[in-house]
């Protein structure tokens, strides 16, 4: 079985992610940006990780543009952002992003983020949220003790979704070569 995995990551969280599941299942990883929806149709399992910011998995849109080709092929699609992943937060970004509407397998993963590693843009898109969070008499002390990422960048990876994932490829490829005897 032939495994392609691509990816868009901002921090590097996804970037870090994908690669290292590549590794375990002798997989081809990509940036998603420019490839081409020909060269996903000799692969039997796509994977698609994408990085997570106001509940919307970055690249989705574009890697589910190439669906109705590879419909017939197993779907992963993990989501990595800073929150911590609950059931909620979960049916949420499979609700916002439309995921229902497609036949994938669908993970959440936590991720590291740091300030330092954003372009000008998001930068200064950050600083001001968290200057209007501070600002905000209404803001929860959740949401206060935010503000100490920009100080304080977040360092995190979860190997058991790793290994989750892993488990989920490898049963595939297993389930695959049973298929074709």
């Amino acid at each position: 079985m032939k495994t392609l995995i691509l990816y868009t990551s901002k921090c590097g969280s996804t970037k870090k992610y994908c690669e290292d599941i590549a590794k375990q299942v002798s997989a081809d990883v990509f940036i998603l940006k420019g490839f081409k929806t020909k060269k996903m149709l000799p692969y039997d399992t796509i994977v698609y990780g994408g990085w997570i910011r106001g509940n919307t998995i970055q690249g989705l849109d574009k890697f589910l543009q190439s669906y109705p080709e590879i419909k017939t092929k197993n779907v992963i699609v993990f989501a990595v952002g800073m929150g911590i992943p609950t059931p909620e937060s979960r049916s949420l970004l499979i609700e916002q992003n439309l995921l229902d509407l497609y036949h994938i397998r669908f993970y959440q993963f936590r991720g590291s983020f740091d300030i330092a590693k954003l372009d000008v843009i998001n930068k200064f898109m950050i600083n001001n949220s968290l200057k209007m969070i501070l600002n905000d008499p209404a803001s929860s002390p959740d949401q206060k003790s935010l503000t100490s990422i920009k100080d304080h960048p977040i360092d995190y990876y979860d190997q058991d979704k790793v290994n989750k994932v892993v488990s989920v490829l490898n049963q595939l490829s297993f389930d695959s070569v049973f298929q074709n005897k």
